[in-house]
């Protein structure tokens, strides 16, 4: 807030016939009006100078914030600050099928620095060039909201202003823009922006191209490993940056400014460029001896490792395999980002099977996959998911198919191969609450109810999906028209081990196992009955009352937490009270 003399000074400049008396006198008349202990000199000056029409926030520079005051919520911002970082402006389509415009500037005070949003005419002022990098300028009329990667950032929309000052307005301002600090990549979370990174570049990938979803625009990435002392990080450069970026070599430093950083699949910090980042290459003199840290995010490579060695969270290991399924590849969308995906199942000597998925660029790797091929992927990432083991294959992923050098070429396929799993921790079913969403966990219990809806749905046989059926028809989201439906066995039980129960969705062999019946079976009755739970009907004195451990995902559907099952096996109660005994007795020894 302006001091009560810069007030009357501006007033003054802009209505040269008044006397300052008769400014504080108007002030003072305006105090008694609205009450002089509800309002100071001040705020009454304000009001005074915008009755007389006089545009406080236009004309004063020091009528400010700074960005260490704004807070999620803040209204009516008004600061001046100077310009470190400008966007480019882009155009997109509203809901209402009009058109609308955005870019965004990063200004910079001595007490820090905040994203600026403009939108719609406001834009102009950066199309137009008005405001560039080392403005000074004075924004008004902003609201603070989180934005990007939840970031708080200010808004300025239609009924906000933004000014760039002249040289004689700055001059008693002093404005001070906070250092840019060189972020070390091993401190580096998720969601942070407007980055200075220095590091050097220990290994490069080659450039790839893309067609977007949104628009069938040709984009372009990049990625590579730089290194600090402090870690190492892949960093992700996109488009007109990928470009440039094409012909860096290892051991080169490089420094990024404007850059930001986002989760990757595995969890990992990735480092990216936006369209506002600036790239400084071959820097010398600094970083000159780094090495990746020992601890840093990208491991050195694993090697090869048979499906039964692999472990959860293993890093850049290496798997090959002859191919016993392949599914057909789909497209993603999520959080504005699209791409491809595409899973196989592949047997190797250990006798286990292993799903393998790849991901974006790495599916046109394996277009000509067939079954009974052998392949080797290199630099893939292993994750648990509902209890199996599967194999992530990214950007990192190498791979070939039926390599001359692979043991595996004369591997016959066992019959009924054996999936890889997690032993998850024994829990009772008390202690599951909403922290648990998430955990692969084992839970053993009495089944003490059963879903009274039909046991079956129709899935699409090549993706699995649900098919939805129209006038006899079926039909595939993903896949399409679907000839002839397979069908799979979905249900829920209640399962209760005296500390409390759950309800428990079994899918595909884990229902099967339990209702000891097939899904195809399972409809097969359907049809003859014209009873979409005859099957439960059956069924039910089987399953009622019988002991089961059930190996699962924690998930929360409705509010309600359940467990989705991956494997049921059925257990001797008596051993279990035998198991939980010794267990006691050697807590106790």
């Amino acid at each position: 807030m302006l001091t009560l003399e810069e007030t009357i000074e501006q007033i003054l400049k802009h209505l040269p016939h008044y006397d300052k008396k008769d400014i504080l006198k108007m002030i003072e008349e305006k105090r008694q009006e609205l009450g002089p202990d509800v309002i100071n000199e001040e705020s009454a000056a304000m009001i005074v100078a915008r009755e007389l029409g006089v545009d406080l926030l236009q004309d004063s520079p020091r009528a400010r914030f700074t960005i260490e005051d704004i807070t999620e919520g803040s209204r009516s911002v008004t600061l001046t600050a100077k310009v470190v970082n400008v966007g480019t402006v882009r155009t997109f389509s509203r809901r209402d099928g009009n058109n609308g415009m955005v870019t965004s500037i990063v200004i910079a005070d001595s007490t820090g620095k905040i994203r600026v949003a403009l939108w719609d005419e406001i834009t102009r002022a950066v199309s137009e060039g008005h405001v560039t990098v080392g403005s000074v300028v004075q924004i008004r009329g902003a609201y603070a909201k989180k934005g990007l990667r939840d970031s708080l950032e200010l808004n300025l929309g239609r009924l906000g202003g933004i000014r760039v000052l002249e040289d004689y307005e700055t001059e008693d301002l002093d404005i001070e823009v906070v250092d840019s600090e060189v972020s070390k990549l091993g401190e580096l979370e998720d969601g942070m922006y407007d980055l200075t990174i220095l590091a050097r570049v220990t290994r490069v990938f080659e450039l790839s191209t893309f067609t977007r979803k949104s628009d069938d625009t040709e984009g372009k990435v990049l990625s590579l490993i730089g290194a600090d002392e402090t870690g190492s990080r892949r960093i992700v450069f996109w488009d007109k940056h990928a470009e440039d970026m094409e012909n860096v070599e290892e051991g080169e430093v490089i420094q990024i400014t404007g850059a930001y950083t986002r989760a990757s699949r595995t969890d990992d910090v990735e480092i990216h460029s936006s369209r506002s980042s600036t790239i400084e290459r071959g820097i010398k003199g600094k970083l000159e001896s780094v090495e990746a840290s020992p601890a840093a995010k990208t491991s050195e490579p694993l090697g090869r490792k048979t499906i039964s060695e692999l472990t959860p969270d293993m890093r850049n290991v290496d798997v090959e395999g002859k191919v016993t399924r392949i599914f057909p590849p789909n497209e993603w969308e999520k959080d504005g980002r699209e791409g491809k995906v595409q899973n196989v199942v592949i047997v190797d000597e250990s006798g286990l099977e292993l799903r393998v998925t790849f991901w974006n660029e790495t599916v046109e790797l394996i277009t000509d996959l067939k079954d009974s091929d052998v392949i080797r992927v290199k630099h893939g990432y292993v994750r648990e998911r509902e209890g199996r083991i599967e194999l992530q294959v990214g950007r990192l992923g190498q791979v070939e198919i039926n390599p001359g050098d692979s043991p595996l070429d004369q591997l016959e396929l066992p019959e009924s191969p054996q999936q890889t799993f997690v032993a998850p921790d024994r829990v009772p079913i008390g202690t599951i609450t909403e922290e648990s969403e998430g955990n692969t966990i084992e839970v053993a219990g009495i089944v003490v109810g059963i879903s009274q809806t039909s046991p079956v749905y129709a899935a699409c046989p090549s993706c699995r999906k649900k098919a939805v059926e129209d006038n006899g028809q079926y039909d595939c989201r993903t896949c399409g028209k679907v000839e002839k439906p397979d069908y799979r066995m979905a249900y829920k039980i209640t399962l209760d081990d005296g500390s409390s129960s759950i309800k428990v969705t079994l899918f595909g062999r884990p229902g099967e196992k339990l209702m000891q019946m097939t899904a195809q079976e399972a409809q097969k009755l359907i049809q003859e009955t014209k009873e979409e739970k005859e099957p439960i009907r059956v069924s039910q004195d089987k399953i009622l009352g019988k002991y089961i451990t059930v190996q699962g995902r924690v998930n929360k559907f409705r509010d309600a937490i359940e467990v989705t099952a991956s494997r049921l096996e059925f257990t001797d109660p008596i051993e279990e009270v035998k198991k939980l005994r010794e267990e006691v007795e050697d807590l106790m020894d």
